[in-house]
């Protein structure tokens, strides 16, 4: 038979509402009698009964996740960041990669308080019928939207990396990144690429990747060189890409050098030297958590805005 929060509070000669209290940390409870009933709690093997809770205070303190794949380090780490500022907040996180509105549709069903979803353009938009029933904050470029978005300036970072292979001397730039695709994310970094180094009246190519996997970059750059040499101002458009290309990027320290999307600690561990540009993992999953919850515990209704946060560049020295 489950163990409820009388059978704590009996073993423990406390009332009802003290066990109650202390098993959510409330500060009107002492650290010592928290101690005492949680070491109990965890005694009986005390499981809480969340559905209940819910009914009650009509909060799941739940959060979907829709995600857009899961083989990529990139999308992963921030994942992880994204799990872990929940985590912090008090908050269980639930990841699906399917169609966002089927995933969004099914944690509106089960009551979830809230809802990430990876931006991708229009086929990532989630309906009315969905945002106007719960709290919804997107993750990608700046657009109109129903409910709030996190932009991340995907074309400032393209602009820095180009400002400093320029700085560095580099006349002729290839961009190697999935150019044939509807994801909004890196149509405009392949556009600011193109746009911006015409300004700047430097020479560029841009180099279909294949994917966003460091499997179809690797296949994608090895084709590529067959018939082509990499020019030495390179600008790779995920730390997925830039782990595919660089299979096959000879004399890097010398003369070559790399400027790769994406802004994870992943990076000091690639054993040459490398730049990467991008807001870092952790702030774009702080950013979600922070107006999300704040949306929810606030009651609000999903409204337009954008959410600004601004690429840094940063240098990874050979190990």
């Amino acid at each position: 038979m489950a163990v409820t929060l009388k059978d704590i509070a009996t073993e423990c000669g406390v009332s009802y509402s003290t066990v109650s209290k202390a098993l959510k940390d409330s500060p009107l409870v002492t650290e010592a009698t928290k101690r005492k009933i949680k070491e109990k709690a965890e005694e009986m093997n005390y499981i809480p009964n969340n559905s209940a809770r819910s009914l009650v205070s009509n909060k799941s303190h739940t959060i979907g996740l829709i995600w857009p794949a899961v083989d990529r380090v990139a999308i992963t780490t921030l994942a992880t960041q994204v799990n872990e500022a929940l985590k912090q907040a008090g908050y269980f996180m639930a990841v699906s990669i399917d169609n966002p509105i089927t995933a969004a549709s099914k944690f509106l069903e089960l009551r979830f308080d809230g809802v990430i979803v990876f931006d991708e353009g229009e086929a990532t938009t989630l309906p009315e019928k969905i945002t106007n029933n719960i709290p919804v904050i997107a993750y990608g470029v700046a657009r109109k939207l129903p409910y709030p978005i996190i932009n991340v300036h995907h074309n400032w970072a393209m602009k820095q990396a180009v400002d400093l292979l320029i700085e560095k001397g580099h006349q002729s730039i290839d961009y190697i990144g999935e150019l044939h695709t509807k994801d909004i994310r890196q149509i405009v970094k392949k556009e600011t690429i193109e746009n911006y180094c015409r300004e700047k009246q430097i020479n560029y190519r841009l180099i279909d990747s294949g994917g966003l996997t460091e499997t179809a970059t690797k296949q994608a750059v090895k084709e590529f060189l067959k018939t082509e040499t990499l020019h030495d101002g390179i600008i790779c458009g995920s730390y997925d890409i830039t782990m595919g290309a660089l299979h096959h990027i000879d004399g890097l320290e010398s003369r070559k050098t790399i400027i790769a999307y994406d802004n994870i600690k992943q990076f000091k561990s690639i054993e040459m030297p490398i730049y990467s540009v991008g807001v870092p993992a952790e702030q774009i999953a702080e950013g979600l958590v922070k107006h999300l919850i704040r949306n929810i515990e606030a009651e609000r209704k999903n409204t337009s805005e954008i959410i600004d946060l601004y690429p840094s560049l940063q240098y990874h020295e050979k190990k």
